[in-house]
């Protein structure tokens, strides 16, 4: 009965070992996301956060005649970044919000388009090429 509850009490140590977190793990400072965190918000269309420190910019994917993700947040003075993965063109068209008025033109596959957003609020954008292609960039 002892050696049971001696392999169960040691059972339960060691399982508490692996749960803990690493403050000394690098993946998890910074405040830039994992690949598979930017990966899932592409998926779902959550806001993404701009990366913080160094002026990196937000990333958007064109994909599947799709912004992914469809929204996201940066801040004053923060630059999204949109790159056509799809083979055929899209463009980055301001439709509404604070701050000017900004157009990709046509991009081709594997183009890239930039835009720095200066003025506070939620500025909206479509493809003209694929109206029901839309996307916003909430700016705080």
């Amino acid at each position: 009965m002892k050696t049971l509850l001696l392999l169960a009490c040691l059972a339960l140590v060691l399982g508490a070992a692996g749960c803990g977190g690493d403050d000394d793990d690098e993946s998890s400072s910074g405040g830039e996301a994992t690949a598979e965190q930017t990966d899932t918000a592409a998926e779902t269309g959550t806001v993404a956060e701009e990366p913080s420190g160094g002026g990196a910019a937000t990333e958007v994917s064109m994909k599947d005649i799709l912004y992914k993700p469809e929204s996201v947040t940066v801040k004053t003075g923060g630059t999204v970044k949109w790159t056509n993965d799809d083979p055929i063109e899209h463009t980055v068209t301001y439709v509404d919000g604070p701050g000017e008025e900004f157009d990709s033109g046509d991009m081709p596959g594997d183009d890239t388009f930039e835009q720095t957003f200066t003025a506070a609020g939620t500025v909206n954008y479509v493809c003209t090429i694929h109206p029901n292609q839309k996307g916003k960039v909430v700016v705080e």
